[in-house]
């Protein structure tokens, strides 16, 4: 059974510790940072109905230097959520209009070319 939750995080302590260089971020090659986390379900709720918590997964090795500090909770939501089964016998009406398919750069689409490309670089 699916389940949703909800909740916040805390993104100035995030940002906050990122300057600080703590082990649980990595720069990834495409030039984006990653928090690694660790995700808590909790048996009980706490005084304000929370049912999950968010922690920062630092380095094994840096683990005491670091810290492991919370950043967000999450409640589980009343929502029903809707799975394959449910949803097999909707169907969308035939009027509703596609997203226009914007090209992403201008590399053509090799199904596309009918002539051979004279311009290339090399």
């Amino acid at each position: 059974m699916s389940q949703r939750f909800y909740g916040s995080i805390c993104i100035t302590d995030l940002v906050d510790l990122a300057h600080k260089k703590h082990s649980a971020f990595t720069k990834g090659d495409n030039g984006k940072i990653y928090a690694n986390i660790t995700v808590w379900l909790n048996d009980e709720k706490d005084k304000y109905g929370n049912i999950m918590a968010l922690q920062l997964s630092p380095k094994k090795e840096l683990k005491d230097l670091d810290g492991q500090p919370y950043f967000g909770n999450c409640k589980e939501s009343e929502a029903k959520v809707i799975n394959a089964k449910d949803a097999s016998g909707l169907s969308l009406p035939e009027d509703i209009p596609g997203k226009e398919k914007t090209p992403t750069n201008n590399i053509p689409n090799p199904d596309e070319i009918k002539e051979p490309i004279s311009d290339l670089p090399f």
